[in-house]
């Protein structure tokens, strides 16, 4: 099994990363004002209903990408990759 580059680890890292900060960025803006009263009277439901629900969503993201990267191995380039995917989506 060939190891993956530096490089790569980094922009997945990186694509991670934005993607995480894009993807929670209206989770915080919509769904964290229901939680403030909860916050504020330290309610341990809440606490636990706003650890499940980012711990979720992050698991879900962190899955998402792997998988696409991993997709992209096989591929020479970023055209190649386009292409398949258009394919499998026409042929679906």
């Amino acid at each position: 099994m060939k190891k993956d580059s530096r490089k790569k680890s980094f922009c997945e890292a990186l694509l991670d990363v934005v993607g995480g900060f894009l993807l929670y960025l209206p989770v915080n803006f919509f769904v964290l004002p229901y939680f403030t009263e909860g916050i504020n009277d330290y309610n341990i439901i809440t606490m636990l209903s706003i650890s499940l629900m980012y711990t979720s969503i992050a698991l879900a993201r962190k899955y998402t990408i792997r998988r696409w990267v991993l997709n992209l191995k096989g591929k020479k380039n970023i055209v190649d990759f386009q292409k398949s995917v258009f394919k499998d989506l026409l042929t679906k």
